[in-house]
């Protein structure tokens, strides 16, 4: 028994390791990808829950908070070119930021012309996307989708 306990340590600190380095690479994600935005210089975020530590810091220092539907879709958009940044969260596993709204495609189920973006959707790790929005926050449905304006 003692030996086989001891023949698996290895194993086990080995998959310790990577589950906490894995867990910092999240945090260390979305830093970077705030970075540029002088509201989040101070804050931190869990490396268990990144995307939802953004959120629990977006709400309390985001010029303006939104929720994303399929009805006001087209008026956040507008707002959003006002702004310097605009990013927008699906639940606490996907985030995405708005990057190009000269470049566009026609997105039947939002109906209206969704911009490109980059961001991330949390699955395991932290699996990077750029593409047009719609193809990052999916399709609508009654998922909690959430837009931050920052200055």
């Amino acid at each position: 028994m003692k030996k086989s306990f001891l023949a698996l340590l290895p194993v086990l600190v080995i998959g310790l390791f990577v589950n906490v380095n894995c867990q910092n690479s999240k945090d260390a994600t979305i830093k970077e990808f705030v970075k540029g935005i002088s509201a989040f210089d101070n804050e931190k975020f869990s490396a268990h829950e990144p995307i939802k530590s953004f959120n629990d810091a977006a709400k309390k220092i985001a010029a303006k908070t939104l929720s994303v539907t399929k009805s006001n879709i087209t008026t956040i958009l507008l707002e959003a070119k006002n702004y310097k940044h605009a990013i927008i969260t699906v639940g606490n596993h996907t985030i995405v930021k708005i990057s190009d709204f000269e470049k566009c495609s026609p997105s039947t189920a939002w109906s209206v012309c969704m911009p490109k973006g980059e961001g991330y959707i949390q699955k395991g790790g932290m699996e990077s996307k750029s593409d047009f929005i719609n193809n990052i926050i999916g399709s609508p449905d009654s998922q909690t989708r959430t837009i931050y304006f920052f200055n």
